[in-house]
């Protein structure tokens, strides 16, 4: 007979299958006549929702859209995906871990014809715009997403300087002084005009491969798996011409 489970161990299993547990509340639920209760999994998805809300005005494009992969801003509108418990979970801890510093301020300037650029920044001084970042490890540079978008947090309110600030899980930080770049900014113009016609066309932006493609709720969209290896593939549905090495010729 097999050896019965501990309490601790029976937990860790549950752990592991948070949808598989969900899936059966909710079996559960539609089988019996019993009222609808709150549970976890309702408290998540809630305030999931309030710490990333989704722009749906046609004549905004957010900073973090265009600082990001195109591709992914443009099925965040065109065809959201349903985000793991796992994936929320995570989104409200690192969100949540630096609420206590910042004093959000939102903003927005022209980025074309009847269309802005909109952003916020998690602290505005007299001086200096401020942007908080909980991290594993503390980088050596700072991430080209959060560059662009405290650069353009700077023209958004009318600062000269900004300070990109890391804190590891230790409590280690590591602060990055971020002068105005007037290029940078009108590469992140281009790119809210991009997109924006993009969305207006219904046409999906081109890849932007990166490290961060592995974990993206739309990973499925722009890759597909290997036949012959268990590793991910990196050719891209539609783009595998492009991709594939072309012969030499002598």
């Amino acid at each position: 007979m097999e050896p019965a489970k501990s309490v601790v161990q029976k937990k860790k299993t549950i752990l592991k299958v948070p949808d598989k547990i969900k899936e059966g509340i909710e079996n559960y639920r539609a089988a019996t006549d019993a009222p609808a209760k709150v549970d976890v999994y309702d408290v998540i998805e809630k305030v999931f929702e309030n710490i990333n809300p989704q722009l749906t005005d046609a004549g905004k494009i957010s900073i973090d859209e265009v600082s990001g992969c195109l591709r992914n801003a443009y099925y965040d509108r065109k065809e959201p995906a349903e985000r793991t418990h796992k994936q929320m979970i995570s989104k409200i801890i690192q969100e949540g871990s630096l609420k206590r510093l910042a004093r959000p301020a939102e903003g927005e300037i022209e980025a074309g014809p009847n269309l802005k650029l909109v952003g916020s920044a998690d602290r505005v001084e007299d001086d200096v715009v401020m942007i908080f970042k909980d991290v594993r490890e503390l980088p050596e540079m700072p991430f080209a997403e959060h560059f662009i978008r405290l650069n353009a947090c700077l023209y958004l309110f009318n600062k000269e300087e900004g300070m990109l600030v890391y804190f590891d899980k230790e409590g280690n930080e590591m602060e990055f002084i971020v002068p105005k770049s007037k290029r940078l900014l009108n590469e992140t113009l281009r790119r809210a005009r991009i997109l924006n016609t993009m969305l207006n066309n219904n046409v999906v932006p081109a890849l932007e491969p990166s490290e961060r493609c592995q974990t993206c709720a739309y990973y499925e969209k722009c890759y597909y798996r290997s036949e012959d290896k268990q590793n991910w593939g990196f050719w891209a549905r539609g783009k595998w011409r492009e991709l594939k090495p072309k012969a030499t010729i002598l």
